[in-house]
């Protein structure tokens, strides 16, 4: 069937422009915080021309449309529903790490979903490459840039050692004798490694014919990428030594880097010259030049644009309703929480506002309080009054922060405490920490005006349900950590833990009450 002979609205343009502007509209949290992050984060800055880059690759491929056979694949109808569900939990729970990365995956299945596997199959490329505009999550970002830097601190090492520098290398840190090179999380490598491979795609499309050279050039990159930091770091070294610390700081740093990143792609050029002394040479197949008037949409069906449609905008009018949730302030702040209370004393303590903002909260209280019989409990308790859609940090999780901290965990599971004011029983998890051979019992939780985990998903997944239903709510991280004594059980400490719990809780609910209001 002619494209003249279809009527317009079931044309692949006219549905494909249709989906890009409203899948655009109704992921445009996530969309903006990739926005944010590939502009205040130098390690994937380059995920801004990542979109670029997969434009120019359709264009490149459109004569393959003349080719395709487009019907819709109700197959991947199921996987489809998992993911925008995920996605809508991800917007709404404020789980950012969940929301960016199902971007692409969405992109991949509404494009098979709407127009076929044969579509998928010709524009594979283009589609799954805007893999690469995605940040790791926090945790995997972390584990691999540890890696990255144990891995390039001990080859800088060897890199200084082979040409004649006594060097001793601890953990990240190069001790030179003269000075100390320090492998931060900038000098990780991770800045090469992603658009490198991303480049290593780039390079064996364009430059390879044959896929198993290609899939070659994308394997290389990450061995260069670790080979061309360590050289980085070992440069710095001898130039530091030689010259000063200077070499290793601002414009020289920077400049290092750059000429590192270019020296990378020549050794993929260089790799890729070498693969083309093996057979095969292949030849790059050359479709029949793209006319516009003979795409194969004869099987294109509305259903499965019409369903498309319908699930942009469910997605699209949930956030917005959600963004219409004016933000619940406090009067005086979560910091004015009572000092005094059912016998227990207090004195507050000052949080770093950079402390506050990484850790997820909008602002915090943190305080040492001290019962009758002179036993303490440090109470902080991280505060969000807009509690739903994306955001860049959400709550830690003290499993990670503690430990991270130097803090031993000899145990860990959840415990509920009973009788505690609005909720009745409360969940939390409870950690025996030790820290310079004092031993510390920490409880923490996570709750909306109306509902308590001890889990931060569980409590992403609350905050979802309080979205959809437009029931408004802040969200709150509360961890109370008393010391444990040589001479008490750990009976006794929870004992202690729970009564001031129960106590608090009690007058939280009061603070809430009378301070909270909707700030218009």
């Amino acid at each position: 069937m002619l494209i003249s002979e279809t009527k317009f609205y079931n044309k692949p343009v006219f549905q494909a422009a249709v989906l890009v502007l409203l899948f655009i509209a109704a992921y445009w949290i996530p969309f903006s915080s990739l926005y944010n992050t590939w502009t205040t984060n130098d390690d994937y800055s380059f995920g801004l021309l990542i979109p670029f880059i997969s434009l120019y690759l359709f264009w490149e491929k459109k004569p393959y449309l003349n080719e395709i056979e487009f019907k819709n694949n109700w197959f991947v109808f199921p996987f489809l529903i998992v993911f925008v569900l995920l996605s809508i939990y991800g917007i709404l729970g404020s789980s950012g790490h969940i929301s960016r990365p199902a971007l692409p995956v969405l992109i991949i299945l509404f494009a098979i979903f709407c127009f076929g596997w044969d579509f998928f199959k010709k524009f594979s490329l283009p589609l799954c490459f805007l893999i690469f505009m995605i940040p790791l999550p926090t945790v995997l970002d972390r584990t691999v840039g540890v890696f990255l830097k144990n891995i390039s601190s001990e080859l800088g090492g060897a890199f200084l050692r082979f040409f004649g520098y006594s060097v001793h290398v601890s953990g990240n840190v190069i001790d030179l004798g003269i000075t100390k090179l320090q492998v931060v999380d900038a000098c990780s490598g991770l800045r090469f490694l992603f658009p490198l491979m991303a480049l290593g795609i780039i390079y064996g499309y364009f430059f390879e014919k044959v896929t198993w050279k290609r899939v070659l050039c994308f394997i290389a990159t990450i061995p260069i990428a670790v080979f061309t930091n360590v050289l980085r770091i070992g440069i710095a070294g001898i130039l530091t030594y030689q010259f000063g610390s200077q070499m290793a700081e601002g414009f020289f740093h920077d400049f290092q880097g750059l000429a590192i990143f270019i020296a990378a792609f020549i050794f993929l050029f260089i790799f890729g010259r070498f693969l083309r002394l093996f057979p095969p040479k292949g030849k790059k197949s050359v479709p029949t030049p793209f006319t516009g008037s003979e795409i194969n949409d004869k099987n294109l069906s509305m259903t499965a644009f019409v369903v498309s449609v319908v699930l942009l905008v469910t997605v699209g009018f949930l956030t917005l309703n959600t963004q219409a949730l004016p933000p619940l302030k406090i009067t005086g702040g979560i910091e004015s929480f009572p000092l005094s209370f059912d016998g227990w004393e207090g004195r507050s303590e000052i949080v770093d506002p950079e402390i506050i903002d990484a850790s997820g909260a909008e602002e915090a209280f943190s305080g040492v309080y001290v019962n009758p019989d002179g036993k303490a409990i440090s109470l902080y308790m991280g505060y969000r009054s807009t509690a739903f859609l994306e955001n860049v940090n959400f709550f830690h999780s003290p499993t990670v922060c503690l430990p991270s901290s130097g803090w031993k965990t000899i145990s860990q599971k959840k415990r509920i405490v009973k009788d505690v004011p609005v909720f009745g029983s409360l969940p939390v998890i409870e950690m025996v920490m030790e820290s310079m051979g004092q031993k510390n019992l920490v409880y923490f939780w996570f709750q909306t005006k109306s509902k308590v985990s001890e889990d931060k998903n569980i409590n992403r997944y609350h905050l979802a349900l309080h979205a959809i239903q437009k029931d408004n709510t802040h969200d709150l991280f509360i961890r109370p950590i008393t010391q444990v004594s040589k001479t008490e059980s750990m009976d006794i400490a929870r004992d202690r833990m729970d009564e001031f719990v129960r106590t608090m809780m009690k007058n939280l609910d009061i603070f809430l009450k009378k301070n909270q209001f909707e700030e218009k």
